[in-house]
């Protein structure tokens, strides 16, 4: 048992590189920590539907900065987004908060992408359920890894292993917090109003905004030490982004209803596609009882633990 117990903490690991190298194309993740499982990443953004009309004479700038009091005050939402990086296409859904912190219980459809199968072993299907909590990300765990693992149903991914393997963001989420995408859209200060359009069948007004690389290093900053700037500008040039295509729709109500993001990367194009409903509806995300660490994975991995 100790041998099928190893082989497929093995495949975990594994798995665990591979969705990192497909998502960052790093040259150098030969020599990383396992980096975080293919989730709602930095790319994984912010949005939905309804309709909204700038108010006569304020600047876009100024009147998305009320949208995000707004979009803020309204705590949580339900989330549908689509990831594309290359060839690889990664569908989510579930509902995130961002009231005291940033939580999230989202289910990840991997169907269609190389990952899929390599992931399954260790989730038991092309599905994969993960949990966010304000200190950490659990990835459920199915298939051989449970049934040789001993009955552990999550891996614990800590905030600093997240942060390590994301180039010094502080939190992998981020991305997809609707008020810290339209913050980055103000923050480049090239923010235009499209106009009006419809989204899910509803009106809603069209923001958009072309962000270098520079504008994204300083809208990442934003709450974040120089020595975290400086490794997400490193993960920006290993990835080969030098610009960003930033996108939001906004209702009326003034709440974020639809995110997009283009890039061009090594991997190849990166289109995401983040939609929000549901405003103000529960998260439930908390700290599961049975989970492994990495550090649990290495020992097993060497044959360290288990029967």
């Amino acid at each position: 048992m100790a041998g099928t117990r190893k082989a497929a903490v093995a495949v975990v690991l594994a798995a665990l590189a591979l969705t990192a190298t497909a998502c960052n194309n790093n040259d150098d993740s030969k020599n990383a920590a396992p980096a975080a499982p293919a989730a709602p990443s930095s790319a994984a953004a912010a949005a939905t539907s309804s309709a909204a009309a700038t108010p006569a004479k304020v600047s876009p700038a100024v009147y998305l900065e009320q949208v995000t009091q707004k979009t803020s005050a309204a705590k949580s939402a339900k989330v549908t987004e689509t990831i594309t990086i290359g060839q690889v296409t990664m569908k989510g859904q579930g509902a995130m908060g961002w009231s005291d912190g940033l939580e999230a219980d989202l289910t990840m459809d991997l169907t269609g992408s190389p990952m899929a199968k390599v992931l399954e072993p260790m989730t038991g299907g092309p599905k994969v359920h993960y949990l966010y909590t304000k200190d950490a990300m659990y990835m459920g765990l199915g298939g051989q890894m449970v049934q040789s693992g001993g009955g552990p149903r999550w891996l614990r991914y800590s905030k600093e292993e997240m942060s390590k393997a994301s180039g010094g963001s502080t939190d992998q989420l981020q991305s997809a917090d609707p008020v810290q995408g339209v913050r980055t859209l103000i923050a480049s200060g090239k923010v235009t109003e499209v106009g009006q359009e419809t989204v899910d069948g509803k009106a809603a007004t069209h923001y958009s905004g072309e962000l270098a690389a520079a504008d994204l290093i300083k809208a990442s900053g934003l709450g974040v030490t120089q020595e975290q700037v400086d490794r997400i500008k490193q993960n920006l040039d290993k990835a080969g982004v030098t610009s960003e295509q930033v996108d939001v729709w906004v209702d009326a109500d003034q709440l974020v209803v639809k995110r997009t993001e283009q890039a061009d990367t090594k991997a190849g194009q990166m289109n995401v596609s983040v939609s929000y409903s549901d405003y103000g509806t529960p998260v439930i995300a908390s700290t599961p009882a049975d989970f492994l660490t990495l550090a649990d994975l290495a020992k097993l991995s060497e044959g360290g633990s288990g029967s």
